[in-house]
């Protein structure tokens, strides 16, 4: 189970952006998002947040946003850095928990 601890919101975010952190969460759809984001990365390990994006047809944003919150959770964790194949300049790859592979 996704243990979301992460706020939607920053502290300097203005109220507006409180209150779709706030609906968002309670509606679910920010887990649903979560567990969605999750399953691509154990679909397709090690791709860049676009390349994830371009794949599975997702809002890059939102997989950048959920991203980093499944970090926390710890059920993903970045990898190594390289040139992703859709934009074309470096970018961090991710990779469910314990199963990067090791830089030689």
């Amino acid at each position: 189970m996704l243990n979301i601890q992460t706020p939607a919101a920053r502290r300097n975010d203005i109220e507006s952006s409180y209150d779709a952190a706030s609906e968002i969460t309670k509606s679910g759809a920010r887990k649903a998002q979560m567990e969605r984001v999750v399953a691509m990365v154990k679909s397709t390990n090690g791709m860049t947040s676009r390349e994830l994006s371009i794949l599975h047809g997702a809002d890059r944003y939102m997989i950048g946003r959920r991203l980093s919150e499944a970090e926390t959770a710890q059920e993903i964790e970045k990898g190594p850095i390289r040139i992703c194949a859709q934009g074309n300049r470096k970018a961090v790859t991710w990779w469910v928990k314990g199963t990067v592979p090791i830089a030689e």
